[in-house]
This record gives structure tokens, C-alpha cells and sequence, in this order.
């Protein structure tokens, strides 16, 4: 037969937890996860990674989709912001559902 604390309250294992916001000192779930996966927290979150080489080349990781593409101005839609690329003679390279290239005479990055 099992003995119960009298100490404590009987509480069913599928009654409802109060919600408690995470503490400073509490990971958030994507940083155990990527901890467990030994993944960093970008790719976990899917938070954008950009990479820029030089003014000739920029690639994102992790967008959503394509706004707006001239030869002037890209426009990546992310999970977090908006991601304007602007300069000249700007071409897609290449775009894939996790990546993407964009190539030319970049004059600028805009973040909104």
C-alpha cells in the first residue's frame, strides 16, 4: 500500500499547472533544446541567419518568403522582421525553402 505525505495536498497527475513565466535564471525552451540537439538556438528558433561577403554577395537563412525583387531592392519576409537588401544590378543567385543568395552591388542592409 503507498504511503501519502500528509504534508502535501492530493493533486491529480493531469490537473492543470498555474503558468509561471521563466525566470532570468531559467533557460527558454529553445535554449535546453539546442543544448539536448547540440543545435545552436537560430536554427531551432528559426530565427534568420545572414551572411554577408563582401558588398558583392548576402545570403539568409531561415526566411519566409520573397516580398519584393527588382534589380534595385530584394525584400525577405523572416519569422522576426523584414530584411531589405538594397543596391544595383541585384540578382537572386539562388533560393531554396531554407536558404537563399542574393548577388550584386550591395550598398545596403535595412532591418524592419
Amino acid at each position: 500500500m503507498l504511503k501519502r505525505d500528509r504534508n502535501k495536498p492530493s493533486v491529480h497527475k493531469h490537473s492543470k499547472k498555474p503558468a509561471v513565466k521563466p525566470s532570468m535564471g531559467e533557460p527558454v525552451i529553445a535554449e535546453r533544446i539546442s543544448r539536448k540537439l547540440n543545435m545552436t538556438e537560430d536554427i531551432i528558433a528559426k530565427a534568420p541567419v545572414l551572411t554577408g561577403y563582401g558588398t558583392h554577395r548576402f545570403c539568409v537563412e531561415n526566411y519566409r518568403s520573397i516580398i519584393e525583387y527588382t534589380d534595385c531592392i530584394v525584400r525577405i519576409q523572416t519569422k522576426i522582421c523584414r530584411i531589405h537588401i538594397i543596391g544595383e544590378k541585384l540578382v537572386i543567385a539562388y533560393f531554396r525553402e531554407d536558404g537563399m543568395c542574393v548577388t550584386g552591388n550591395i550598398k545596403s542592409i535595412e532591418y524592419h
